[in-house]
C-alpha cells in the first residue's frame, strides 16, 4: 500500500467516524431533550476517541515507513552515483 493509499483510507475513516458523530448528533437534537442516555454518548465518545488512536497509529507507521523509503532512496542514489562515477574512470575517452 502505498503512502497515498494509506492517507486516502485514514481520511476516509476519519470521514466516516466523522459522519457517524454527526448522524448521532442529530438524532439527539431530533428527538428531543433526554430522549438520549448519557451511557449512549459515552459509548459513541469512546468509540470516537478509539478511532481517533487508530488513526493516530495509522499515521505514525506512515510516517515512519515514509522516513525508512527516503532513507533507502538516498542511499540507493548513492550507491549509483558511486557506480557511475566508477564507470566514467574506467570507461577511455572516446575523440570526438
Amino acid at each position: 500500500m502505498t503512502q497515498a493509499e494509506a492517507l486516502q483510507q485514514a481520511t476516509k475513516r476519519l470521514d466516516v467516524a466523522v459522519d457517524e458523530l454527526e448522524n448521532f448528533i442529530r438524532q439527539v437534537f431530533a428527538a428531543g431533550e433526554g430522549a438520549v442516555s448519557v451511557a449512549d454518548l459515552q459509548e459513541q465518545l469512546r468509540y470516537l476517541a478509539d478511532e481517533r488512536d487508530r488513526l493516530l497509529l495509522d499515521l505514525d507507521a506512515e510516517r515512519d515507513r515514509v522516513r525508512r523509503l527516503t532513507a533507502a532512496n538516498e542511499e540507493v542514489s548513492g550507491r549509483l552515483e558511486t557506480v557511475m562515477g566508477t564507470l566514467k574512470d574506467m570507461m577511455p575517452a572516446v575523440p570526438g
